[in-house]
């Protein structure tokens, strides 16, 4: 599957691995190499900011 069009103040699905549950998260930035930077609650009370890419299928959660 293709890379996903992804713009600055999107909201996208994010998981770690592919059995993951996926969470909504905010992408705040747009690299050129098509990585993103994005922000996502974990659980109801921490805020995570962290690196995407896409994995064919997916966007994964990288460190």
């Amino acid at each position: 599957m293709d890379r996903p069009h992804v713009e600055r103040g999107d909201w996208i699905m994010l998981k770690a691995c592919e059995e993951q549950e996926s969470v909504e998260a905010r992408v705040y930035n747009v690299h050129e190499d098509g990585s993103l930077f994005v922000g996502y609650h974990m659980g109801s009370f921490k805020t995570m900011k962290a690196k995407a890419i896409w994995a064919d299928t997916f966007w994964k959660v990288i460190d």
